[in-house]
């Protein structure tokens, strides 16, 4: 009887125990503010140009375009540009005249190519510039002005009124085509994160890292 007696108070003891450790837990909750502060991205485009009213064949209009970077980020740089000519009519004219002659000359800067390179993708003409853009550092200009060829063909009108007044007959000449006309020349400058800038454009173009 002894032994039994013994044996269910073990047994009742390991009961309370078990139904005890249920309660029995140990617990941790850890958390971890993880801060991340960007750099600053700020590039600054800069145009020098005074649109010409008197635009005549020989003629040369100053136009540069410049990039700084002004952030903490390096930058690469891009331009593309695209131009059209209208007659007085507003319709379009053609770039070039029937001798091939462009009627707008591009002027690129005298150092073009110590800062600049061309790489032609998707049937796009591009310019890159030739290193990173560090904080505070300027593009060189890609081009200096624009000149209105002397030796495009305008094109004239002559009419006469066929009357005669007095012995006096009117005849009058007016310039057609480029003249009276207008031209547009676009630059488009696109700038991307240094070291990101060839997934960016999906360009192969190499732009070093300068200094």
């Amino acid at each position: 009887m002894k032994k039994k007696k013994s044996l269910v108070a073990l047994f009742l003891v390991a009961i309370i125990g078990v139904i005890g450790g249920t309660f029995a837990y140990f617990t941790s909750d850890d958390t971890f503010a993880n801060i991340f502060r960007t750099k600053a991205y700020n590039v600054e485009v800069k145009e020098v140009f005074t649109s010409p009213s008197d635009w005549t064949p020989g003629t040369t209009t100053s136009k540069t375009v410049t990039a700084k970077n002004k952030g903490d980020v390096d930058a690469a740089v891009r331009i593309w540009y695209e131009e059209s000519w209208v007659d007085s009519n507003n319709h379009e004219l053609s770039l070039t005249d029937n001798s091939d002659r462009p009627a707008a000359i591009i002027n690129f800067a005298d150092n073009f190519a110590t800062n600049w390179t061309t790489s032609t993708e998707g049937g796009r003409t591009y310019y890159y510039y030739k290193t990173k853009l560090a904080k505070n550092q300027t593009t060189a200009a890609l081009i200096n002005s624009v000149t209105f060829n002397p030796n495009v063909t305008i094109g004239v009108t002559h009419e006469c009124d066929n009357t005669t007044v007095a012995g006096e007959e009117t005849c009058t000449t007016v310039s057609n085509g480029y003249g009276g006309g207008t031209y547009t020349l676009t630059l488009h400058v696109q700038t991307a994160q240094y070291d990101q800038y060839q997934a960016i454009w999906n360009t192969n173009v190499n732009i070093a890292a300068g200094e």
